[in-house]
């Protein structure tokens, strides 16, 4: 059998297929290995906006107790401490910002939202100290993060 030009085209047609499925395979296998890799990326960058701002206020005792007579009456603390535990309290709500923009950006997994930011916003600016705080800043936040805070400080009030 003599090949003519129509079966070396033919065959350089199926040989094109084949590397277009043999490529499309491959970028397939790239992206899901990239989402892997993003995602955890995310939570490895979660972590660490969790965990930055409770080793800055457990680090000293001088922070703890900054912290803690902060979260009861704000008013108890000088002018210094003051902008300390103001400081503190803009970094835990940053890392609550920073949980909640992976869950909604990134697909991050949503029980980390649920779990970790809920219950940080829960327990921290419930406190009279965390009220003080988010009545006074909560606009430097965007309006989204600021809708789900105040949802769940409503749903925490209706509950208790």
């Amino acid at each position: 059998m003599e090949w003519t030009i129509q079966d070396y085209g033919a065959l350089g047609e199926i040989v094109g297929a084949v590397g277009v499925v043999v490529t499309l395979a491959y970028l397939a296998l790239q992206i899901r290995r990239n989402t892997q890799t993003i995602r955890t990326a995310a939570v490895n960058a979660t972590n660490i906006a969790l965990r930055e701002p409770r080793q800055s206020i457990f680090g000293t005792e001088e922070m703890t107790h900054i912290f803690l007579t902060g979260n009861k009456n704000p008013e108890e603390l000088d002018e210094v401490s003051l902008l300390r535990y103001r400081l503190a309290m803009q970094n835990v709500v940053d890392a609550m910002l920073e949980t909640y923009s992976q869950t909604s950006i990134t697909n991050f997994s949503p029980e980390t939202w649920a779990t970790q930011g809920v219950t940080l916003v829960e327990r921290i600016l419930i406190t009279t100290g965390g009220q003080w705080f988010w009545e006074a800043y909560a606009d430097t936040y965007p309006p989204s993060f600021r809708a789900e805070v105040d949802r769940i400080l409503q749903d925490s009030v209706a509950a208790s």
